[in-house]
């Protein structure tokens, strides 16, 4: 399987777009490539300044260690792995951030940012899930 392509980037954005306006929040959501290499990127007005850097460590880190950042937060503290977050240039160790799976394969992530860590995981979510209905159909 290719790496997420331009178009279905784009396309992930608009559905994190539309979840987060159902829920009523304003997010940064970014979506990386397999190799960790951002392909898009959409700031939501209003979204905190803050959330546009947040959002791509979390699509970054769900790449680099193939899992959901909450999990990785998870094996950070259960490990005392302290400072393990802060490496490579800032990791991100709660939730938001989702590797993208299809059948298997790591083709990218997305990271969300702007609201709590559920409700970004809840966005980025809703992007996934659209994403492998379009691939499946």
């Amino acid at each position: 399987m290719n790496p997420i392509n331009c178009q279905q980037a784009r396309q992930m954005l608009d559905d994190a777009v539309k979840q987060a306006e159902d829920m009523g929040l304003n997010v940064c959501i970014s979506v990386v490539d397999s190799g960790a290499n951002q392909v898009a990127f959409l700031r939501m007005d209003k979204a905190f300044l803050g959330s546009t850097e947040v959002s791509q460590r979390k699509a970054r880190t769900a790449v680099l260690f193939q899992c959901p950042t909450d999990v990785f937060g998870q094996v950070i503290e259960q490990e005392k792995l302290l400072g393990m977050d802060q490496i490579d240039g800032g990791l991100m160790a709660f939730g938001g951030g989702l590797p993208i799976l299809v059948n298997g394969e790591l083709i990218g992530a997305v990271g969300v940012s702007g609201a709590t860590a559920k409700q970004d995981k809840a966005i980025a979510t809703a992007a996934i899930t659209a994403l492998l209905a379009q691939l499946a159909s």
